[in-house]
């Protein structure tokens, strides 16, 4: 039987698998995004389906970051546009918070889900049936986010964005990553890479 990722192993992976960053004497306070601002309708096992038969090209394999964090070269975002960008990463983990793996996986592109899907063995039923098992997560499970750092629109249309949070289930120490948000519609982004950042 293939090893199958648990809810908590794919929140990790796919968004805040964060690594340590250095502490601040002025620490912000973590927020857990509250589950009711997941907005996302889940997917269906038709549209895994969908994007399972779809011939998607593969993300580049992500280097992780391991000395000091320079964005990729990119103009710098509108007040606004940061804004939107910031609220889809909430709304994102909103939708983990809401311990339903199909709302969490709609936070996601198409091309990240495909990519979840080869690295599970491919979509058959068990797979799918996991997908819709909701973990009933309790507040003191949610993950949390404490900052928004450097962010820029790069030459592909991404948006690359630096986040720092917290898991509770890994210790609660802040980690870090780097978000590369797709925008699939104006002023609506989605996670379609997530760069480790090694401390």
């Amino acid at each position: 039987m293939r090893i199958r990722l648990s809810f908590f192993t794919l929140a990790c992976m796919a968004a805040l698998l964060f690594v340590s960053v250095a502490a601040q004497e002025a620490t912000p306070v973590a927020v857990a995004p509250d589950p009711a601002l997941c907005t996302l309708n889940p997917l269906t096992p038709e549209d895994l389906q969908r994007i399972a038969e779809t011939d998607l090209q593969p993300a580049p394999t992500s280097t992780p970051i391991t000395d000091t964090i320079v964005l990729p070269d990119g103009e710098e975002l509108f007040t606004s546009e940061r804004e939107e960008v910031e609220k889809d990463i909430i709304r994102a983990i909103a939708c983990v918070n809401t311990g339903e793996p199909l709302k969490a996986l709609a936070a996601y592109t198409d091309r990240w889900i495909g990519d979840f899907i080869i690295a599970q063995g491919g979509l058959d039923d068990e797979l799918i049936a996991g997908l819709q098992v909701n973990r009933g997560l309790q507040p003191d499970q949610y993950l949390q986010i404490l900052l928004f750092a450097d962010a820029a629109r790069m030459g592909d249309g991404r948006v690359a964005i630096v986040v720092t949070g917290v898991d509770p289930s890994d210790g609660g120490e802040p980690r870090s990553r780097l978000f590369v948000m797709d925008e699939v519609r104006p002023g609506r982004f989605l996670i379609d890479e997530v760069v480790p950042i090694e401390s």
